[in-house]
């Protein structure tokens, strides 16, 4: 059983500490190493995520410099900020004040380690940050480019925020400097392409054709998938799927 795989027995569970720093796995046929989030890990992190929130929070109170607002950077933050919604509404002290989840949509890179000339809004902002503490949430943040470009929105009219910091499951570099607090779980390699739970098909589906065009036989992309940590039930229903985009592009 792959180590990343979900269908670990939870004595077989890779702890929290692994994640801060993992290694991603080497496969035929592509320069890039892959890190599969299995949902356990995804939820450990979130949780890690939510106390040092709340740690910030209590440190504080009674100031006007607690979050009030929490912006999800579509899609890559989706799940995690849900995840992050959960525990924030439900785990929070009783004195720690309401913090409301809106959704933001900005496009800056086309694949890992391809970014666009310009970054480009794609879903406008759900919630009014007026005058607020706001946390910009992230799933990768690389060389920081989309974060300073959501700060740089978000603070200026017609959004008018007073302050922004960044929470990021990864970050793909200890020595990037933002323009802001941040609160980020774990450091990534540069040459690894992280699978979240909300990616899994999107990985199969771009990275199948890149192994076949470069000569890997079709049981040698399973056998990539399956290194990687996949499950048997998402190889079966999306695998000849994402062989056929070779043909069709």
């Amino acid at each position: 059983m792959p180590r990343h795989s979900d269908f670990v027995e939870p004595e077989n569970a890779l702890p929290l500490d692994y994640w801060q720093h993992p290694e991603g796995t080497v496969v035929e046929a592509d320069p890039l190493r892959f890190l599969y989030i299995p949902d356990y890990a995804e939820h450990m992190i979130v949780t890690w995520q939510a106390k040092q929130i709340f740690a910030l929070q209590r440190q504080h109170a009674g100031t006007n410099r607690q979050i009030s607002k929490m912006v999800m950077i579509t899609m890559g933050a989706l799940l995690p900020g849900v995840l992050l919604h959960d525990a924030m509404s439900w785990g929070a002290e009783p004195d720690m004040p309401p913090v409301e989840f809106g959704t933001f949509g900005v496009k800056f890179y086309h694949g890992p380690g391809q970014p666009m000339a310009q970054p480009r809004i794609v879903q406008p902002l759900s919630i009014d940050v007026r005058g607020h503490i706001v946390a910009i949430v992230e799933d990768l943040a690389d060389l920081g480019r989309t974060a300073k470009y959501v700060q740089d929105v978000l603070c200026a009219e017609p959004y008018g925020a007073r302050e922004t910091l960044l929470i990021a499951t990864y970050r793909k570099s200890a020595t990037t400097r933002f323009s802001m607090d941040v609160i980020a779980f774990g450091i990534v390699p540069q040459d690894t392409w992280i699978i979240t739970p909300r990616e899994r098909i999107e990985t199969m589906m771009k990275r199948v054709p890149f192994w076949l065009e470069r000569g890997l036989s079709k049981t040698g992309c399973r056998e990539n998938l399956i290194r990687i940590g996949y499950p048997d039930y998402l190889i079966e229903n999306w695998f000849e799927a994402a062989c056929r985009r070779v043909l069709s592009e």
